[in-house]
């Protein structure tokens, strides 16, 4: 693999570790509520172990009170109406002071058995749920994936790990026990196949012919690809027409044709008129994230169906469909354009990175198959794309004072070159400071992400206030959040005024997500970003006798 300024480049590649059986614990009086998207048979049986109220949400509003709740996903094929289900629980629990949530699928493509039927669409709840876990870890239990056909002894199983109090929360029950998930890093890529693909046969790209979908096509023609079929949403405008002909002075014959890829109709047509046709590669870039130009792309405690329905449909009812066309026209590999947000969870991004897991769990499905399939889930991309984008320069800053570097282009496209490959459907790849992702509080408490991180002590200013009365106590916190405030908006520190609202100094809900990571830092103390964005009103100096009273 070759990239310009490699060092901090990592790929991130998951595995499953077998793991001992989790033994029930007597722990503090639960009530638990448990609640699927349809009939389920381990859920009836889990609710009489537990025991637990039980309800079926498809069928009727849940009204159970509880504070420990289990929602099962183990049917989903249809419309989308489940994704919103999960997505209401993960709100009722996050909302909800004292409840905790675990969430139950049947991907039948997790851990090392793979079993069952291929339901890659749940992968939506796994991203979910990462993102609960960052957002609001109070409230977060776990994600569990069943490959046991047995709907008692799944049941034992799934109650031995609830009533364990086990930090996992990323855990597989197969008929041979439990594994647990976990993230390898490393500098080089995977083990190579030797494989590639045909520059001869034709190569379909979703996603226009603008941003980085045309650096793929450009990348695709300058190594030799002969036909390109660009499938985007816009009409063929000036721009387009420029990038078009480029392709041609390359010597592909590119042709670009107005199709919404989460539509499954045209999808069929072009299916249809395809077949006999020898296509190579299938690249799948297609994602919608704005509405009246007006971003969709929300935390879990505020995203709504329609902005978790437009971001669902050309990215992951895309995927879905071009892995079809895909297997049906006998293309030769499938490349997918993925988010790190759904690998690692990301505050502030829950329905996006939700829809993009779609494609880790496409993948994976076509994993095996004629079909090379890699998800490539990308960390922060510089220059194009949402990265080029007032609010996506504004996230990235964030992210870089954090540690998670932007990405350039021609890591990219080395990037994809190597992934073409190789033999592993699901790839992250991120570019970082290593020494600084400790700043990050869910990669120290996720046993998933906890090899990724340096260990790094947190509540580096804790020390300072030893021996300090209150009121001075409360001037040193301010003061130290208040010089942070100073860096992060980009003002003078005597411009932070810790008696005005935190709302009039400038403060959105970007620099509400640095400032969170902050006082974990310094005081080793958890906000939740909900409980900070409804606090807005308040000042720094209030803010600061908050802290003061969770740090007794």
């Amino acid at each position: 693999m070759t990239m310009d300024a490699a060092d901090d480049v990592r790929i991130l590649t998951p595995y499953w570790e077998k793991t001992g059986a989790f033994e029930r614990r007597a722990g503090k009086e639960a009530t638990w509520v448990v609640r699927s998207w349809g009939p389920s048979r381990t859920a009836d049986r889990l609710a009489a172990i537990l025991p637990a109220a039980r309800e079926d949400l498809r069928s009727a509003p849940g009204t159970a009170e509880g504070d420990h709740h289990v929602f099962f996903v183990e049917e989903s094929a249809g419309d989308w109406e489940w994704a919103h289900a999960v997505v209401r629980a993960c709100q009722r629990a996050s909302s909800r002071p004292g409840t905790r949530l675990w969430i139950v699928t049947r991907t039948g493509l997790r851990g090392p058995a793979r079993d069952g039927v291929p339901r890659p669409e749940q992968d939506f709840a796994w991203a979910l749920g990462r993102c609960h876990a960052v957002e609001n870890p109070g409230s977060w239990g776990g994600l569990v994936d069943l490959d046991v056909d047995d709907p008692g002894v799944a049941a034992a199983m799934l109650a031995d790990y609830l009533l364990s109090g086990s930090a996992e929360d990323e855990v597989v029950l197969h008929d041979d026990g439990w594994s647990v998930a976990r993230l390898r890093a490393s500098t080089l890529p995977p083990v190579v196949s030797g494989r590639g693909i045909s520059m001869e046969r034709l190569h379909i790209v979703s996603g226009g012919m603008m941003g980085l979908s045309f650096e793929i096509e450009r990348w695709l023609a300058r190594n030799g690809a002969k036909r390109l079929l660009v499938l985007g949403q816009s009409a063929l405008d000036g721009d387009r027409k420029r990038n078009l002909r480029q392709l041609e002075s390359l010597g592909c014959a590119a042709e670009y044709e107005v199709l919404d890829v989460g539509d499954p109709e045209p999808v069929r047509r072009l299916t249809a008129r395809l077949r006999g046709e020898a296509v190579g590669g299938v690249f799948h870039l297609a994602s919608r994230w704005q509405a009246d130009g007006r971003s969709s792309v929300a935390s879990l405690g505020s995203t709504t169906p329609e902005q978790t329905r437009l971001l669902l449909g050309a990215k992951a009812g895309g995927a879905l469909l071009l892995s079809e066309l895909a297997e049906e026209v006998g293309a030769e590999a499938m490349v997918l354009f993925s988010s790190a947000a759904a690998t690692l969870g990301s505050p502030g991004q829950a329905n996006y990175a939700a829809a993009n897991a779609v494609l880790d769990g496409v993948a994976r499905r076509l994993h095996g198959g004629p079909v090379r399939p890699v998800s490539i889930a990308w960390g922060p991309i510089g220059d194009v794309g949402f990265g080029a984008t007032p609010e996506g320069a504004d996230l990235h800053e964030v992210w870089e004072r954090l540690g998670l570097r932007r990405l350039t282009v021609d890591q990219v496209l080395s990037t994809v070159g190597m992934a073409l490959a190789q033999d592993e459907p699901n790839l992250t790849v991120v570019a970082w400071d290593e020494s600084a992702l400790s700043a990050l509080p869910w990669f120290r408490e996720r046993p998933v992400l906890e090899q990724l991180a340096a260990v790094e002590s947190v509540g580096m200013s804790l020390e300072l206030l030893t021996g300090l009365d209150e009121e001075r106590r409360v001037d040193l916190v301010a003061e130290v959040i208040r010089a942070h405030l100073a860096t992060m908006l980009l003002l003078d520190l005597q411009d932070v005024d810790p008696h005005r609202p935190l709302f009039e100094l400038g403060i959105d809900s970007l620099i509400a997500l640095e400032l969170l990571f902050v006082i974990d830092r310094e005081f080793a103390v958890r906000f939740e970003l909900d409980e900070l964005l409804v606090n807005m009103d308040i000042t720094l100096r209030t803010l600061a006798v908050k802290l003061g009273e969770r740090i007794r």
